[in-house]
């Protein structure tokens, strides 16, 4: 669960924004989340399991566009368990074969807040059209029948997708109605290779 401190009623207070998915890379600590969920806003809060750390966001400063995938990266101030190697992740193909019928999502990420939500799956990938809007086009997607979600939980941007085994297989980024939308694994692995090279490249330099 990622808050932000939020001073617009006059006085500070956090509020919840989102969730996230944390990760491990280059024996660096982060989080993954939506771009969306975190722009504006510079220091964070991310809860998780009883657990608060700070964070910072980190990476590419880019304002949340249809040019620009839905995807962002916070730097916690210490590690947070269980948190992921990319070079686990499923690939979509393989998320596929596998024949998922049934994945699940907590609300606001790994926080486990709200009532765990079982959606059916039914491992179909799209890719925008260009008509689209609201949405990142070079990227795929997987689409989600929310029509069983329970209203009362809030906070799904960012918050990850896995199986009964914990294997992650997307990030949710919308919801309007009962479609869900959430990023497939391919996307996301594109994002973080290509910042995981940044952060090889600055190492070498340094």
């Amino acid at each position: 669960m990622i808050r932000v401190v939020d001073r617009s009623g006059g006085r500070s207070e956090l509020r919840i924004v989102g969730g996230g998915l944390p990760l491990v890379l280059k024996d660096r600590y982060f989080v993954l989340t939506n771009l969306h969920v975190v722009e504006g806003f510079t220091n964070f809060i991310v809860e998780l399991n009883g657990t608060s750390v700070e964070a910072k966001k980190t990476g590419n400063e880019v304002k949340f566009s249809t040019a620009y995938p839905d995807l962002a990266l916070l730097e916690t101030s210490k590690p947070l368990a269980p948190a992921v190697n990319p070079h686990e992740f499923l690939s979509d193909a393989q998320i596929q074969r596998l024949g998922i019928k049934e994945v699940f999502n907590y609300g606001p990420g790994l926080g486990y807040i709200g009532a765990e939500q079982r959606l059916s799956f039914r491992a179909v990938l799209f890719r925008p059209s260009p008509q689209s809007n609201g949405i990142y086009k070079n990227a795929t997607y997987w689409r989600l029948d929310l029509s069983g979600w329970d209203n009362a939980t809030g906070g799904v941007s960012g918050s990850p997708l896995h199986t009964s085994d914990g294997r992650v297989i997307g990030v949710m980024t919308m919801k309007t109605g009962n479609l869900g939308i959430a990023i497939s694994m391919d996307t996301i692995a594109d994002f973080l290779e290509e910042f995981e090279l940044g952060l090889t490249s600055k190492a070498v330099k340094e």
